[in-house]
């Protein structure tokens, strides 16, 4: 084989093994996260609003928002311990500090009913997930 054989022999290596390696990792081949989902209830109630937090050891936050009838899905969270937190516009006293700085003040009034101001922050909430990497059901029954 001559020089310029083994040369676009390389050269065509190169880019069929790049052509292999560009659509996986567009499709979250190596996407390391889970996706947790479940349903919210306080006093065997549903939770009609608000969101659920995951606060994995590093730091990492991941949110989403509980819909109408408890459910929840939140994308992106990093497999591990993770505390949980469960935010509603109407628990009880003034918005703690959060993970993340102090909060906005809320827009407007909720219409669901109060949870206790612990589950709102995740060193108090006694919430907490050994989350595992693909999708996990996790179902919350909050207590008084």
């Amino acid at each position: 084989m001559t020089e310029k054989e083994r040369r676009l022999r390389n050269f065509l290596v190169i880019v069929l093994a790049g052509g292999l390696f560009f659509p996986l990792s567009g499709c979250n081949f190596f996407d390391n996260t889970s996706t947790v989902s479940g349903t919210v209830r306080y006093k065997g109630l549903p939770l009609t609003e608000g969101s659920v937090s995951f606060v994995s050891e590093k730091g990492q936050v991941a949110t989403g928002t509980i819909d109408s009838s408890g459910h929840y899905t939140v994308s992106h969270v990093l497999p591990g311990p993770a505390k949980v937190t469960i935010q509603v516009v109407s628990a009880e006293g003034p918005p703690p500090m959060s993970f993340l700085g102090t909060p906005k003040p809320a827009q407007g009034t909720a219409t669901g009913p109060k949870i206790p101001l612990r589950y709102s922050v995740a060193a108090t909430s006694g919430l907490q997930l050994n989350v595992t990497k693909g999708k996990q059901q996790f179902d919350i029954d909050l207590k008084e």
